[in-house]
């Protein structure tokens, strides 16, 4: 899927702010159920990707494309960008820094002074799957499998390493490791600080999910709905269980429950130790969209148009909400609210009053 070009001025109005995009498989500091409707926004067209926070700001991307900037306590409309380039995929955040993959004849990497929209560097390449950084250096993937970690400061070439086929998720890092999947079905470790591969580990069908950290165990899912634990050290398999539909692009985990969306319209809570269903949640609707967990409470949205809230441990609905239309993009996660985008180009912002 192609992404606008942001519009960097727009981020200026962050200061030195950098915004929440969270880690994959981390519980946020969330609100619990039941929640009130705080606002709703209606924007020029269906999100591309889950809402973005930054302090007192809220970021939504969407398919015109334009950028929202909104404040997230009343839904009062600070900024609208429009932008007339293309990205592969939304960009990244370190410090002042913005970085993103940019198509075009000459397709390349391109970092950013964010407060001034001015380009410090550029590498050359087809980058889809949004970059890491860890600390002053920042990791991405190009659409051969490429991984490259580049100084944040130049662009200098530290160290290049493959995958071995063409990437499917992004990349997950964790202490001095970098995690990745590809189309040719292998989950891949590389040193985050060398490039060399620690370990490879054949799941022999295409990678779906972006890994998830589950202690000392990296867990992620294949397309055709396998959900599977291998140890961090090693990456031998841990414990593996067949959903059996396409899951969602990410996982949630929390509280030792690892949360998957499915396009056989169901949700699941899976042991994160054993792999065990410890339950299933039935919507109306294909589930596409990737769910977000506090502690107690498994937040997901579904095709059938409803955000529901799950009790993280058996599943059970604590409450739902009906929405004016079918949800596609990630549910958002933030200090005490959820944000959530329907196709129908309405934003809403849940939370407690």
């Amino acid at each position: 899927m192609r992404y606008a070009l942001l519009g960097f001025c727009l981020l200026t109005a962050c200061g030195e702010k950098v915004l929440y995009l969270g880690e994959p498989g981390r519980s946020a500091v969330g609100v619990e159920p039941p929640l009130q409707l705080l606002w709703t926004h209606k924007m020029d067209g269906s999100p591309l990707g889950g809402a973005l926070f930054a302090g007192d700001l809220i970021l939504q991307l969407t398919t015109e494309p334009t950028l929202y900037a909104l404040n997230r306590r009343n839904g009062t409309q600070l900024g609208k960008h429009g932008y007339d380039k293309m990205a592969c995929a939304p960009g990244q955040l370190a410090g002042a820094l913005y970085a993103l993959g940019v198509l075009g004849r000459k397709p390349s990497l391109r970092v950013l002074d964010r407060r001034t929209a001015a380009e410090l560097w550029r590498h050359e390449g087809t980058f889809c799957q949004v970059p890491v950084v860890r600390g002053d250096t920042l990791i991405a993937v190009d659409e051969e499998g490429a991984v490259q970690a580049l100084r944040l400061d130049d662009g200098h070439l530290l160290w290049h390493a493959e995958l071995g086929g063409r990437p499917r998720t992004e990349l997950t890092l964790s202490g001095d490791l970098a995690f990745a999947g590809t189309a040719s079905g292998d989950l891949v470790a590389l040193n985050a600080e060398s490039g060399e591969e620690r370990w490879r580990t054949s799941l022999e069908e295409a990678v779906r999910s972006q890994p998830v950290l589950a202690e000392e165990q990296i867990v992620t899912a294949t397309a055709s709905g396998r959900v599977l634990a291998a140890y961090r050290a090693s990456g031998q398999v841990v414990w593996e269980q067949a959903l059996g539909a396409l899951p969602t692009p990410g996982l949630a985990l929390a509280g030792g429950v690892l949360v998957v969306g499915c396009a056989d319209s169901h949700f699941y809570g899976l042991d994160a130790a054993t792999g065990a269903v410890r339950w299933a949640f039935a919507t109306e609707g294909v589930v596409r969209s990737s769910p977000v967990a506090t502690d107690h409470t498994a937040y997901g949205a579904s095709s059938d148009g409803h955000l529901y809230a799950l009790d993280l441990q058996d599943g059970h609905l604590l409450w739902k909400y009906r929405l004016d239309g079918p949800v596609l993009a990630p549910v958002s996660l933030g200090a005490q609210i959820v944000a959530v985008a329907t196709e129908k180009r309405l934003l809403y912002v849940f939370g407690r009053n």
